[in-house]
């Protein structure tokens, strides 16, 4: 419960006294607060502002790309035997496929009763044998490199094994660099060890020596007691367009410019397996990026509208109404928007391109003009956005424009910061006058506290005076 401050001797509302004449005094403080509410509202505008112009910039920067609007889309028919991808280096057009055969890897495994250990029960140090090659005409060849003296010697790798079982020469394979993998299958009365090359191709077959009790021929794969052929290396065969072409890898990119290849299956019986591929310009991913900015421009304009507005029926304005730097983006913005561009070919405008102002000041799209546009190579539509070697293209032309706006040294930043100075300021005022409310209300409250004690006092010498009047003797008339 508040306590009231009444005066004793005088009767005075002290308490009441001194907060009307203190509501006088705050009035600055008042104002202080209308004004610096004023100034956060316009901070919190110029944010807004600011947002909508870096999305566009955002959405604008994305129209430098000249790829967008050259890329293109794969069709391949049914059960095909390949897959494909394309860049908007490929050129439209149709392509026959056939797959013969899919590149393989190498994979060897030792037999059921291949032994590691030796008869005597000993384990002593011994090595393992890898060499890459190739099997032609029924002889392998393996890689060969050039020793310390220039001379030309089998290329092998080499692992020292010190272990007994299948699962330490896996785990030392696999340690090692030696270019296949090892993993062990149990076959459900015995495990075997497989060797996969990591490399697939007919020049990628590999041959197993050394003493560790393992032998592989890649061109007598039945010669080994020790080891059984799983899989033979080969090349992936294949044509296009009656081409015939062979890789050692099923991903094929350097066939057809800016397609890559997956071949997934391959012919039995060497019948192959044919498919259609079919390449078409995509316009996809240049209206994506239109429409996108189409949207950063229309949010623009409705965020300006909304923060400039006048309501003239309520006599009421918005935050930015009449403000210079608003009117200024919005004004720049649209000169920009319906300005020429010269030196990028046929296409000098966005209403060419079926883009075009609305009344309200917002853009609007033709579809089917746009989308003839962007698939007429005499419209140019990569260099209208992206430019044309030293001339800046839309796209440039309309970040650098806003640039001067949401830039680190742009206009709003400048506005903002004196904004902020501003409350800042207001902060030290307030400060300052709280300090002195202090001082007024305590001077008021002594002031009136003298004033009651005074009060009293002559309310007793007037009670005094009175009693002393009262108690003179009477004078009779004669």
């Amino acid at each position: 419960m508040a306590l009231t401050l009444t005066g004793l001797g005088s009767g005075l509302d002290i308490s009441s006294l001194v907060s009307q004449l203190m509501t006088a005094e705050r009035q600055p403080l008042t104002a202080l607060a209308t004004r610096e509410a004023s100034f956060q509202a316009k901070l919190s505008a110029f944010g807004q502002l600011k947002g909508a112009l870096s999305a566009l910039q955002t959405a604008a920067n994305g129209l430098k790309d000249a790829t967008k609007f050259s890329a293109t889309a794969s069709a391949v028919s049914t059960n095909a035997g390949f897959s494909a991808t394309t860049t908007s280096a490929a050129a439209v057009g149709n392509h026959a496929i056939e797959v013969f055969d899919l590149a393989k890897t190498q994979r060897v495994s030792t037999n059921a009763t291949t032994e590691f250990v030796p008869a005597d029960g000993t384990v002593t140090p011994r090595t393992l044998e890898i060499q890459f090659g190739k099997v032609t005409a029924g002889v392998f060849t393996g890689e060969e490199e050039l020793d310390e003296n220039e001379v030309s010697v089998p290329k092998i790798k080499t692992l020292e094994f010190t272990g007994s079982t299948l699962e330490e020469l896996r785990d030392a394979i696999n340690s090692g660099d030696m270019g296949v993998s090892a993993s062990i299958i149990f076959n459900g009365t015995a495990k075997q060890l497989v060797f996969t090359g990591k490399d697939g191709g007919a020049e990628k077959a590999f041959s197993i020596g050394g003493d560790v009790g393992l032998t592989y021929d890649p061109a007598n794969p039945t010669g080994s007691s020790s080891t059984t052929e799983v899989q033979a290396a080969q090349n992936a065969r294949f044509s296009v367009d009656g081409i015939a072409i062979e890789r050692a890898t099923n991903t094929i990119s350097d066939v057809l410019d800016g397609v890559t290849l997956t071949l997934t299956k391959g012919g039995v019986g060497g019948e192959a397996v044919s498919g259609s591929l079919t390449i078409n310009q995509d316009t996809s991913t240049a209206r994506a990026a239109i429409d996108a900015f189409v949207k950063a421009y229309n949010d623009v304009n409705n965020t300006i509208k909304s923060l400039t507005n006048y309501d003239a029926d309520n006599k009421k304005a918005s935050t930015l109404t009449g403000d210079a730097t608003a009117r200024g983006a919005q004004t720049q913005i649209r000169n920009l928007m319906g300005a020429a561009l010269s030196g990028l070919g046929s296409t000098s405008r966005l209403s060419e391109l079926g883009i075009t102002m609305q009344r309200e000041g917002g853009l609007a799209i033709d579809s089917t003009k746009l989308e003839a546009a962007l698939r007429d190579p005499s419209r140019d539509v990569a260099s209208f956005f992206a430019g044309n070697g030293s001339v800046k293209g839309f796209a440039e032309t309309i970040s650098a424009g806003l640039a001067g706006y949401v830039g680190s040294d742009g206009l709003i930043n400048g506005r903002t910061d004196g904004i902020s100075a501003s409350i800042k300021s207001i902060g030290i005022q307030r400060t300052s006058l709280n300090l002195r409310m202090e001082s007024i209300e305590a001077r008021y409250r002594a002031q009136f506290t003298a004033l009651d004690v005074a009060m009293a006092s002559m309310s007793q010498t007037s009670d005094y005076l009175a009693g002393q009047l009262a108690n003179l003797p009477t004078m009779n008339s004669r």
